[in-house]
C-alpha cells in the first residue's frame, strides 16, 4: 500500500516545526510516523526540535531548499524512509523559502509516485507576521496558491483587524483551498490531514458542472458553465488555445491545467485578451467559462475535452526537443548542440563545482526565433516541468551536454541539464536535469 505523505510548508517562523510536533503529540503510539526536515542552515535545528522528545524518525536534508538545490537529494531521502523505517505516514517540513508545489511535483513523478500516497498540502502563515510585511510576499502568496489547506497559526495573538484583513485575502484565491483553519500553537483537529470528499480522485473522469448566474437584466442570455479533472490529466496548450481563439462570445474564462510539457499553467480571458501564466496549483484542472447568447456552449464543452493528451514521450534518440510557438518541433542532438555557437568547454568556469562543458541556453531558444517577451518551460525525461521563465533574462544560464568528449552521464544529471549561475535570474528552481523538452510560451499579458 502506498505511504500517506504530508508537505507542511510556509514562511520562515510561521509554526511548522510547531505544527508537527503538536500532531505527533496528539496521536503519540497511534501509528509509526517519519520526518524529513529541509533545515535551511547546517545546524539542523528544526530537525533537533522535532524529534526532542519523540521517538519519531527524523531525517534531516540541511544547508539550501530541497525544491531547487537539492530535489534528487529529497527524493533518495524519502525512498530510504520508505525503505528502511516503513512508517504509517511520512511528514516533509521544507524550508520556509521552498515552493511546495515543487515538493509535489517531485513525489508524482519517477520511481516516488506508486508508493507514495499524496495527502493535502498544508500551508501554516502567522497573519501578523504577513500583514507586517516581515516575510517575502509573493512568495507567501505562491505558497498560499499551492496550499490544499491553508493553516492561520497563532490567531490568539493576531489584532482582530489583520485577522480578518487575512482572511479576506484567502478568499480572493482562485480555486481557493480545500479548508481553511484557524488554531494556536499549531494544534490541528484530527481530520485535517485527510482529503475533502469534493477532491476529484485519481482516474475519475472529468467532471461537468453547470452554473446558473444570477437572475436579472444584467446577466440576460449569458451561461456558465464550469469542468473540473483529476490532476493526472494533460490539456494541450496549443489546442486549448485554438479552442479559445475560435470560439465565439466568451465572456469570461479562467482555467488551470496540467499541460504536460508546458507545466502546470493559469488561463485568463477576460475582454478578447487571452493570458497564460504559471501557477502554484496542483489539486486538480478546472476551468470556469461565462458566455454570451452568440456561443455554442455543447461544441465548447466537446472542444475542451478534445484538449486532453497524453503526455509527450521522451525522443528515441537522444537529444533535446526544441518547440515554438506555433508548436513546431525541432529535435536537436547532441551533434547538433555542439554545432552551435555560444559553446563554454569547462562550466565550472561559470557554475563553482560543476563539470562538464555546454552551450549557453539563449543559443539554442534563438533557434525558435522568440519574441523579446517569450518564456519558456524545460521538462526532463521523468516529466518534471520547471516554472515558465522569460527568455530574456537566460543570460548566462547554460544547457550542459558533455564530459570530456562523451555524452553528460545521468549522474550528472545527463544527458542534457541546465544550470543557472548563482544569483543570476532565472533562479535555481530553473535548473532541470535529464532535459527532455523546450517549450516555448507567449508572455504573460
Amino acid at each position: 500500500m502506498p505511504t500517506p505523505v504530508h508537505i507542511i510548508a510556509g514562511f520562515l517562523g510561521a509554526g511548522k516545526t510547531t505544527t508537527i510536533r503538536a500532531w505527533m503529540a496528539a496521536n503519540q503510539g497511534r501509528e509509526r510516523a517519519a520526518i524529513i526536515v529541509n533545515d535551511f542552515g547546517e545546524a539542523g535545528v528544526d530537525a533537533a526540535l522535532v524529534s526532542e522528545g519523540s521517538d519519531v524518525s527524523v531525517t534531516n536534508i540541511p544547508g539550501g531548499c530541497i525544491c531547487c538545490t537539492a530535489p534528487a537529494g529529497l527524493a533518495r531521502a524519502v525512498a530510504a524512509v520508505l525503505d528502511e523505517v516503513r512508517p504509517d505516514r511520512l511528514f516533509i517540513e521544507p524550508s520556509g523559502l521552498a515552493r511546495p508545489q515543487d515538493v509535489v511535483d517531485m513525489l508524482t513523478r519517477g520511481d516516488l509516485k506508486d508508493r507514495v500516497a499524496l495527502g493535502p498540502t498544508l500551508v501554516i502563515v502567522d497573519p501578523s507576521l504577513a500583514s507586517a510585511h516581515l516575510v517575502d510576499t509573493r512568495l507567501v502568496d505562491t505558497q498560499l496558491e499551492a496550499a490544499d489547506v491553508v493553516v492561520l497559526n497563532r490567531v490568539d495573538l493576531a489584532p482582530p483587524d489583520v485577522l480578518a484583513s487575512f482572511r479576506a485575502r484567502i478568499a480572493t484565491l482562485w480555486p481557493g483551498p480545500a479548508r481553511v483553519l484557524e488554531t494556536s500553537w499549531g494544534v490541528l483537529p484530527a481530520d485535517a490531514l485527510a482529503w475533502p470528499a469534493a477532491v476529484p480522485s485519481e482516474g475519475a473522469p472529468p467532471a461537468l458542472r453547470y452554473s446558473a448566474l444570477p437572475g436579472g437584466p444584467s446577466t440576460e442570455g449569458f451561461r456558465a458553465r464550469s469542468w473540473q479533472f483529476p490532476p493526472e490529466v494533460t490539456v494541450s496548450w496549443d489546442k486549448l488555445r485554438a479552442v479559445l481563439t475560435s470560439t465565439a462570445d466568451i465572456v469570461r474564462f479562467k482555467g488551470i491545467f496540467h499541460g504536460g510539457d508546458t507545466g502546470w499553467f493559469r488561463v485568463d480571458v477576460a475582454g478578447g485578451r487571452l493570458a497564460i501564466d504559471g501557477t502554484a496549483w496542483r489539486r486538480d484542472s478546472r476551468a470556469d467559462l461565462i458566455v454570451g447568447p452568440l456561443a455554442d456552449l455543447d461544441a465548447f464543452a466537446v472542444a475542451l475535452l478534445a484538449c486532453i493528451v497524453e503526455t509527450p514521450e521522451a525522443p528515441a534518440a537522444p537529444g533535446v526537443t526544441l518547440v515554438d510557438l506555433a508548436g513546431v518541433e525541432r529535435h536537436l542532438s547532441r551533434d547538433a548542440l555542439l554545432a552551435l555557437p555560444g559553446q563554454v568547454p569547462d562550466v565550472s568556469a561559470v557554475v563553482a563545482g560543476r563539470v562538464g562543458s555546454g552551450v549557453l541556453l539563449q543559443e539554442v531558444l534563438a533557434l525558435a526565433a522568440p519574441p523579446a517577451d517569450a518564456r519558456f518551460v524545460a521538462l526532463a525525461l521523468d516529466g518534471m516541468a520547471s516554472p515558465p521563465v522569460p527568455v530574456s533574462g537566460v543570460g548566462g544560464t547554460l544547457l550542459v551536454h558533455s564530459l570530456g568528449d562523451a555524452p553528460l552521464p545521468e549522474n550528472q544529471g545527463g544527458p542534457f541539464r541546465i544550470l543557472v549561475p548563482t544569483g543570476q535570474a532565472p533562479s535555481s528552481c530553473a535548473n532541470v536535469k535529464g532535459v527532455a523538452r523546450l517549450r516555448l510560451l507567449p508572455g504573460s499579458s
